[in-house]
């Protein structure tokens, strides 16, 4: 039988080579190579509250592993981020009921699917934009801009060539800074991120980190005490899981 010849990036490690950094690491980083310990600590940020179910938590930090030895095998990175989603289907398994109403499980199937879990999740509050950085953060950033818009309008309407900016003002954020529903957008993008990883896929990218940080912060707001309360027949769901 003919061995098929691969490049030694994507080969099995011999014992001299497993700690090694996969050549890719070092071929897409810049300028400056990145160490591991850099790597370690961009992973090491990304936590899960302490209310999370240690099964949960497992296959969780099973994703963060791979992550971290995606610096030495590059194609563990959408390894890292299927696993990541696969953490998140079971936490949101055995957090809402064992049966949800349509159009979130079909009647004759016996276990939802990630789309209908998530979108049942959102739409009974669980999962909220204000528990997602990156859309603080969004707001923030849009407000601090909309300020400096409306502060460049005041120069131009009073013909100031000077104008000074209190840097550590508090910002005024506004529904319309708030607008971006980052929650929506998830409900379509992370199930088919997760179909197209499932079925087979030659993707290849280190950008990962903030689907990892996604699942985070969801399984993060799920298992909030907050939400324990938010909607009925979830704990029943929970030990049914």
């Amino acid at each position: 039988m003919r061995s098929i010849i691969l490049n030694a990036a994507e080969s099995l490690r011999s014992p001299d080579t497993a700690a090694e950094p996969d050549p890719r690491t070092m071929m897409f980083a810049g300028q400056t190579p990145p160490s591991l310990a850099i790597h370690h600590r961009e992973i090491e940020a990304i936590q899960l509250t302490g209310a999370v179910p240690e099964d949960v938590a497992i296959q969780f930090e099973t994703a963060r592993n791979l992550y971290l030895y995606a610096w030495h095998v590059y194609r563990f990175y959408p390894v890292a981020q299927s696993q990541a989603l696969f953490a998140l289907e079971l936490g949101l398994k055995l957090r809402l009921p064992k049966r949800l109403p349509q159009p979130y499980q079909h009647p004759k199937r016996p276990h939802a699917m990630l789309a209908g879990l998530l979108g049942y999740a959102i739409d009974q509050g669980l999962i909220r934009n204000g528990g997602f950085r990156r859309w603080l953060q969004t707001a923030e950033d849009r407000a601090r801009q909309r300020r400096l818009m409306e502060s460049l309008q005041t120069m131009i309407e009073q013909q100031l060539e000077i104008m000074e900016i209190d840097k550590d003002e508090p910002i005024n954020i506004t529904p319309e800074d708030q607008s971006w529903d980052l929650v929506q957008i998830l409900r379509k993008s992370l199930p088919d991120l997760r179909n197209e990883l499932a079925h087979g896929s030659s993707m290849l990218t280190n950008q990962v980190l903030g689907t990892i940080e996604l699942v985070a912060e969801i399984l993060s707001q799920i298992y909030t005490t907050d939400a324990d309360s938010t909607t009925s027949g979830t704990s029943q769901g929970q030990q049914a899981g």
